[in-house]
């Protein structure tokens, strides 16, 4: 099978997947939504934070180094299973003993037992988690896509029947845990592969030698995701976070959908490619040509749909969270149009200069937050627009430098796609002040998607004719049962 064919193969299982678990997600969140208070999702945004915190220091790049080298013994996957499952039983009892100090740094002592309760799941996550790092490597997609579909629809089960008995916040913490569990005995029954008690020092050395090119920058891309929550949480209260969790919940199903395959896909694909660096290049100025087509549509489409998406999705006492959604739905964008960047500078770049990109990143997302939370928490994420847009540049300069990658060649594609995504937004917004105040919510809101979607592809098919035809030839090779 060709790296083409492969690669399209991926993305189909991927996109599937992404798919499944966002509409089935979107509907378990506003169900939920209506159940429960702003503030237990508040809380549990706080809990989210410091399990992806702790969860970094449990694969520490393992993961990534396992798909990544070329030579692998069964002593480094025998080694890494039983380093990343050790580390998270570490950090689960941590978590245990410290939940009262982590609790008093928020300031929110309802935290203590969601916290020892919630790190349940690192060890449970942990057991599978090589499990499903080996499917990605053979680039077999189609089984974790089924374990994510699958755990999903048993933690939304088990969150909604929670909420509906009146469980509160522990509704989320059931859902949680009930997904990790599901998706790992579907992981160990898919796979043949079984952990023996072997353990490597020097198989060890090698995985985290190749990790920890991976384990800095996560520490600081998590510091730059997760920090405006922190900030708004401890300086405006868990209500006033529920309302930015919320009104990011759906920016970030879309970014997922968008981004999460074409990032898993590339990079087993840009790994084989580290020795072709113009070979390279051609690859990410095809995927960008792609990408950019459906990131535009997607994110400015919602931004422009967010006063109705939201009122109707959510209920009327969530429209506080509808500034939030307009502008996290652009910073998404901007994410997903870099979402070759890091790769490229993980294969190409060096060590150091990825670590130093990152830290960049992280020192702008620092100053947006603390100097932006002054103002309001609408300032903190235009701060991060403005910091992730000056990053991504400054890589792609470097990208050029290191391997050739041509900027303008990689910003070309988002031409035809902005045009016509502002076209879209204009013919949404002409819809809701006009015939939108005469029609019932849910029709207005059909309508304005339709004609958006309408106007998009039609506007995109004029002014980009090469681009819809790309798009329209990769999905039927994805879509092909055979070479």
């Amino acid at each position: 099978m060709t790296l083409k064919l492969q690669a399209a193969r991926g993305l189909k299982w991927q996109t599937t997947e992404i798919i499944s678990r966002q509409l089935l997600s979107l509907v378990v969140f506003t169900t939920l939504a209506r159940l429960l208070q702003p503030s237990a999702f508040g809380l549990i945004g706080l809990v989210g934070v410091y399990l992806a915190f702790v969860g970094i220091f449990i694969d520490q790049g393992i993961g990534t180094a396992l798909i990544q080298r070329q030579d692998l013994e069964p002593e480094h996957i025998n080694t890494a299973f039983w380093f990343n499952f050790s580390c998270a039983v570490v950090l689960c009892l941590g978590t245990i003993a410290l939940a009262r100090p982590v609790s008093m740094l928020f300031k929110e002592p309802r935290l203590i037992p969601l916290l020892r309760w919630s790190s349940l799941g690192l060890v449970i996550s942990a057991s599978s988690e090589i499990h499903g790092t080996l499917f990605v490597r053979e680039m077999d997609f189609r089984r974790p896509a089924i374990r994510t579909i699958l755990s999903n629809v048993a933690g939304g089960i088990a969150g909604l029947v929670l909420a509906c008995f009146g469980c509160g916040v522990w509704a989320l913490i059931g859902q949680q845990l009930t997904t990790a569990l599901a998706g790992a005995i579907f992981l160990w029954s898919a796979s043949s592969w079984r952990p023996h008690f072997r353990f490597s020092g020097r198989h060890l050395k090698d995985l985290l030698g190749l990790g920890s090119a991976v384990l800095i920058p996560s520490l600081l891309w998590f510091f730059c995701s997760q920090l405006d929550q922190l900030v708004i949480g401890r300086f405006t209260g868990a209500t006033t976070l529920g309302q930015y969790v919320v009104g990011g919940k759906i920016p970030n199903l879309m970014r997922t959908a968008v981004q999460q395959p074409v990032a898993t896909v590339s990079m087993p694909m840009l790994s084989r490619l580290q020795q072709e660096r113009e070979r390279m290049c051609q690859v990410i100025y095809k995927g960008m040509e792609l990408n950019a087509v459906a990131a535009f549509a997607i994110f400015v489409g919602l931004a422009s749909v967010a006063p109705d998406l939201v009122t109707l999705a959510f209920g009327v006492q969530w429209q506080p969270a509808i500034g939030f959604v307009r502008l996290l739905a652009l910073y998404n964008l901007l994410l997903c149009l870099l979402v070759f960047a890091h790769p490229a500078m993980l294969a190409t770049a060096g060590r150091k200069s990825y670590i130093f990109a990152n830290s960049a990143l992280a020192a702008g997302a620092a100053a947006a937050c603390f100097f932006g939370i002054r103002i309001g928490p609408h300032t903190v994420v235009i701060g991060l627009i403005i910091n992730l847009a000056v990053v991504g540049l400054a890589e792609l300069l470097l990208l050029r430098r290191r391997m050739g990658l041509s900027p303008w060649l990689y910003c070309r594609p988002c031409l035809g796609p902005a045009a016509a995504s502002a076209a879209m937004s204009a013919v949404v917004m002409t819809i809701r002040m006009t015939a939108g105040p005469h029609l019932p919510m849910p029709v207005s809101l059909s309508l304005q998607i339709a004609a958006g979607a309408g106007t998009y592809l039609a506007t995109l098919k004029f002014i980009a004719p090469h681009s819809a035809d790309n798009l329209w030839s990769f999905a039927s090779t994805a879509l092909a049962r055979r070479s």
